[in-house]
């Protein structure tokens, strides 16, 4: 009755049957502490356990589940290290409130003195290090984990590892889960289904992905969103639309996400979805890339919320691409205040001027980035290379040229060689062997 009243969230009821009951075990406790707990009242469970006759690991479970669920970890830290005895729901819940609250090193040092594991115990780590960006560490504890032998990887965990290959463009990991799925016959879910075509849409193999999304036999809004952004960021336009009339005609409801360029008017009219502010910036982006640049600019200017920088910035970069040099001037300038700290508008307030041959006004701006302690920055590109790791490159100035620079020109080189003896030799690829030595 204890129980049954807390599930319905009537813990006045379940409380006058507690308080009514002349002879309480410790399972009437513990039923009216967890009930608690579930209705968000942590401070009266404190309040019972303290006063508790005798405690079991399920009292301390509670208790501990309690303060974790309003990210209360000095609280359930104190009780943990209280435990005389844990099991693996005290460890996992622990490592579960630290990945709530992002404390990934907290998280990870209690894993590892975990002496056992089940498989709740490694998603909750995989999952904690794809919400933090740590995408390399993902995939270094899942190879730990298959070569340990301790579990067996569920549909959680494959999720995150897909997610993580989606992140980072490892086609050839997010390859070998698929095939580890079809070995183990583990039969996706929607969720699962929707990260396998979700990695390949990223990863650009829109083929694999449509071909996933067709074998799905349940989808959700974010299945069809995943596939349609999948075309629409590697241009397959014309597919994207027809993608999102097929999603019309199956009933599937549409949400934000989903909507493109040339939907944003029927957003508010037909769907009554508001526009969000990465929505205006995608239309201020289409607008700007295609010359309508008072378009863009107008729109930015009704908009019911206040443009922030990435918007103007998109709007400045436009305008240099468009050579709209005045426009250019008067947005640069606002960046600038808005922004003082980010050189990207410096940067191109000051490319403007040079394209308009204005030297002083082009020193005027380094003078100010100078003063700011602003520096421009080497961009960088990653690289996914034969060995499975990650290879960051940058691009410096001329006075401080990668020293491998040659090696790749001669590579380049030899390559466009290979291509052009083929083209005219009349055959459409280059020999296998030849690209793998090149390559290597």
């Amino acid at each position: 009755m204890i129980y049954m009243y807390s599930s319905f969230l009537k813990i006045w009821d379940a409380w006058k049957v507690f308080d009514a009951c002349s002879d309480l075990d410790i399972v009437s406790w513990n039923s009216m502490i967890a009930g608690y707990v579930k209705n968000g009242e942590v401070g009266i469970a404190r309040e019972l356990f303290d006063v508790m006759p005798e405690r079991d690991l399920v009292s301390w479970n509670s208790m501990i589940s309690g303060y974790v669920g309003i990210e209360d970890m000095e609280s359930a830290q104190d009780l943990f290290q209280r435990m005389l005895v844990k099991d693996i729901v005290s460890w996992n819940t622990m490592i579960d409130g630290y990945a709530r609250i992002g404390n990934v090193s907290a998280a990870r040092e209690l894993f590892d003195q975990m002496k056992k594991r089940n498989v709740v115990s490694w998603n909750t780590i995989l999952a904690l290090y794809v919400r933090s960006k740590n995408n390399e560490e993902c995939f270094k504890l899942f190879d730990r984990m298959i070569n340990s032998g301790e579990v067996r990887p569920n549909e959680a965990t494959l999720v995150s590892v897909l997610t993580a290959c989606a992140k980072l463009g490892k086609l050839d990991i997010g390859i070998w889960i698929h095939s580890y799925m079809k070995v183990r016959r583990i039969e996706p879910d929607v969720l699962l289904s929707t990260a396998l075509l979700t990695m390949y849409a990223k990863c650009g193999s829109m083929d694999l992905a449509r071909e996933i999304f067709n074998e799905m036999q349940v989808r959700s809004v974010v299945s069809w969103n995943s596939l349609i952004m999948g075309y629409g960021m590697h241009g397959h336009c014309e597919k994207a639309l027809e993608m999102f009339l097929e999603m019309e005609k199956s009933g599937e409801t549409p949400n934000g996400a989903t909507f493109g360029w040339w939907y944003f008017d029927l957003m508010r009219r037909v769907y009554k979805i508001e526009p969000k502010t990465e929505h205006y910036g995608c239309m201020v982006d289409l607008l700007a890339r295609a010359g309508l640049i008072k378009d863009s600019e107008e729109l930015i200017q009704k908009m019911p919320v206040e443009a922030g920088s990435a918007l103007w910035g998109a709007l400045l970069s436009a305008c240099k691409t468009h050579s709209n040099y005045e426009l250019g001037k008067i947005v640069g300038k606002r960046l600038i205040e808005m922004e003082p700290k980010d050189i990207g508008p410096y940067i191109l307030l000051s490319n403007i001027y040079a394209m308009e041959g204005k030297w002083d006004d082009v020193e005027k701006v380094r003078k100010m980035m100078s003063e700011n302690g602003l520096q421009k920055a080497a961009g960088s590109s990653v690289v996914d290379i034969s060995d499975s790791s990650i290879s960051e490159s940058f691009l410096e100035d001329q006075h401080g040229l990668n020293h491998k620079k040659s090696m790749v020109y001669s590579m380049l080189s030899e390559l466009g060689s290979q291509i052009k003896l083929c083209r005219d030799g009349g055959r459409d690829t280059v020999e296998a062997s030849k690209i793998s030595n090149l390559c290597t």
